[in-house]
């Protein structure tokens, strides 16, 4: 009681709420535009919809509050008391990343490229961030093996009286103690900005025209030099990894969820050239994907970090526009957040999110973690064998035409390419699934005890009736050791289907299909009715004797996997099936034609041009042109001008 009063009396403008616990401990920070308003909003029945919320309220015994004048002032404070406080409900980005920088400070007498980790708004250029210090060294190793400039510090410097080894080595003009030429060393500083501002080529061109003058006044040592240079320039160019059509500053985002983790991908792409990546690994628990990327970005950019123009984002974010506010305000100048829907900006995007998805499967693909996650599908599933090898099958047809079946072989958790098989179904001329599946499993599982090569998990792609149909292939073929079990993707709502008609209808369909398909009697039990249940929203793995399927947590690393398989399944199959259609699409007339095989036809197609000429071409011509005998020209001609014979009146 005392705690609804407290809420009744917040204020309603802008600002931070804190949530404590019985301990006075901080446990969540969130931050609002009307702060009595959202603080009631977690007490309201259900709350605001968040799994998050159900476990918060538990824990929850008292809420501060911080008044702000802005909401943009509010996200700051939220950030800032975050790191503060470290809430155990807040997704909380800690940055284990050696984020570093080049600086070189014009303003200075002879500068020269500096490692800093620091970006302050002092006048001298910047360059990176980069993500690996070791890569940053590499690239000031490569600069100072191209370009003869200082290498010391300030401190060394300043301090020197006579000049070091690089100098002897002419690897440095010797600044340091007056024997540089000032207007000389800027021109070389000038290149060496080229190249770390991602314009090459350009700095190649320059290059070129000054090659050209050296030899041209005969200054071919000179000469040779800059062609050295040039040559190691477009190698580093040639390694570019990407490059984007707009020439700015651009950082890209994309991410990857499975299970309570979630990676992040970030490309930091300078002049239109991808400089540097990295990846970040957050825990989900009970935060959606896009609030704990909100709170990765807010928390990403809090850090002192080079701030590009633009920042290009996988999903709405509804911080973005204080954040666009904020990092505008710091960098001087217009910073977008742009979550972009079409063309290049998009393509970049995507290409973060693969190499998400990518940085999580690199860090989870261990021996260890696949083992983990099949003992969990045998437990879960109740399997017989550990799931070491599994094959999955597919059907994919449109109406029963080109109709094709396909197997994929896992092994260890990882798919095994050459384990792979596809079936084009020949015994089954109309569109019947149950049929297509029982002939590929058969067709596979006697060639699989001729070769003792059986999986230990089978599963196929579809509900009861394929789970059926696999049972009873097992069975006629004696095959007991196999574990087999179906995987049914999730279907619509029933609000989105019409009605309980449309269940109705489907039940009675699939009540006539079990019956045709001669399952057994003990299989079909409980199998004739479907209710609304909750299992229609969400893929069902059923199990043999079990009338309701299994439902494994949406979210769980067994279903994931079980997903990943069925998918390529229905990849493999699809891309046959295309095949297939593709073929019979561009199939030629002359493919009709007894006796004129793939030669024949390349060879009347390079005489003739094409179809229409060949139709039109005479008995002679095809003789005499093609060079065909009389037999196979006879063939031709009278297939595009059959004889017309006389009808009795």
């Amino acid at each position: 009681m005392e705690l609804e009063e407290r809420l009744e009396h917040l204020p309603t403008g802008p600002g931070v709420y804190l949530m404590k616990d019985a301990k006075s401990k901080v446990i969540y920070v969130g931050k609002a535009k009307n702060l009595k308003n959202r603080a009631k909003s977690y007490f309201q029945k259900g709350g605001d919809g968040r799994l998050l919320v159900q476990h918060l309220l538990k824990r929850v015994a008292d809420v501060d509050v911080v008044l702000t004048d802005t909401e943009k002032e509010a996200l700051i404070l939220e950030n800032n008391l975050i790191k503060q406080f470290k809430p155990r409900y807040n997704t909380i980005f800690r940055d284990d990343k050696t984020y570093v920088s080049i600086k070189i400070d014009l303003s200075k007498p002879f500068p020269h490229p500096q490692i800093v980790r620091e970006v302050k708004k002092d006048g001298a250029l910047y360059f990176g961030p980069y993500s690996s210090s070791r890569a940053v060294r590499e690239t000031l190793r490569f600069l100072y093996e191209l370009y003869p400039i200082r290498k010391c510090s300030e401190r060394t410097y300043t301090g020197r009286k006579r000049p070091c080894l690089y100098y002897q080595m002419g690897k440095c003009p010797g600044p340091c103690v007056g024997l540089a030429d000032d207007k000389a060393y800027r021109e070389i500083i000038e290149e060496v900005i080229l190249f770390l501002k991602g314009k090459r080529e350009e700095l190649i061109e320059a290059l070129r025209e000054k090659m050209l003058k050296e030899a041209e006044a005969e200054n071919f040592e000179k000469a040779a030099e800059i062609r050295d240079r040039i040559q190691a320039i477009q190698q580093t160019v040639e390694r570019q990894k990407i490059r984007s059509p707009s020439f700015i500053d651009r950082d890209v985002f994309g991410y990857y969820r499975e299970g309570k983790e979630m990676s992040v991908q970030a490309m930091f792409i300078r002049n239109g050239n991808l400089e540097d990546i990295a990846s970040y690994f957050l825990p989900v628990h009970y935060n959606n994907p896009e609030e704990v990327f909100s709170a990765f970005l807010v928390q990403f950019y809090s850090h002192n970090r080079f701030i590009p123009r633009e920042i290009l984002i996988p999903m709405e974010v509804e911080d973005a526009p204080l954040l666009e506010e904020i990092l505008t305000e710091r960098k001087g100048q217009k910073v977008s957040v742009i979550f972009p829907q079409k063309g290049e900006k998009t393509r970049l995007v995507e290409l973060a999110m693969r190499n998400a998805e990518n940085a999580f499967r690199a860090r989870h693909s261990t021996p260890q973690r696949h083992k983990m996650i099949l003992e969990g599908l045998k437990e879960a599933l109740g399997l017989k064998n550990f799931p070491q090898r599994i094959e999955c099958f597919d059907i994919s047809n449109i109406g029963g035409r080109q109709a094709v079946g396909s197997m994929v072989t896992f092994e260890g958790g990882l798919p095994n390419k050459n384990r792979y098989r596809r079936y084009k179904v020949e015994t089954v001329p109309q569109a019947d699934d149950f049929a297509m599946m029982e002939e590929v499993l058969t067709r596979r599982y006697k060639k699989a005890l001729e070769e003792n090569y059986l999986p230990q998990l089978t599963i196929v792609d579809g509900g009861k009736g394929q789970l059926g149909v696999a049972l009873k292939v097992m069975e006629k073929l004696g095959i007991k050791d196999v574990d087999v079990i179906a995987l049914a993707k999730a279907r619509k709502a029933i609000s989105d289907l019409g009605g309980r008609g449309v269940i109705a209808s489907e039940a009675k369909q699939s009540q006539r299909l079990f019956a045709k398909a001669n399952l057994p009697k003990a299989l079909l039990r409980g199998f004739a009715s479907r209710n609304d249940r909750p299992s229609e929203l969400q893929d069902r793995v059923f199990i043999p004797w079990k009338s309701e399927p299994i439902l494994l947590p949406t979210d769980s690393p067994e279903l994931l996997l079980l997903g990943r398989i069925r998918d390529e399944a229905h990849r493999f199959a699809i891309t046959y099936h295309k095949k297939l259609r593709q073929r019979q699409f561009y199939r030629s007339p002359l493919d009709e034609i007894p006796g004129i095989g793939p030669a024949r036809k390349a060879k009347l197609m390079k005489c003739f041009g094409s179809i229409e000429n060949i139709r039109q071409a005479g008995l002679k011509d095809l003789k005499e042109v093609a060079g065909l005998p009389a037999k196979q020209a006879e063939l031709i001609y009278n297939y595009f001008h059959p004889p017309v014979t006389a009808s009795k009146t």
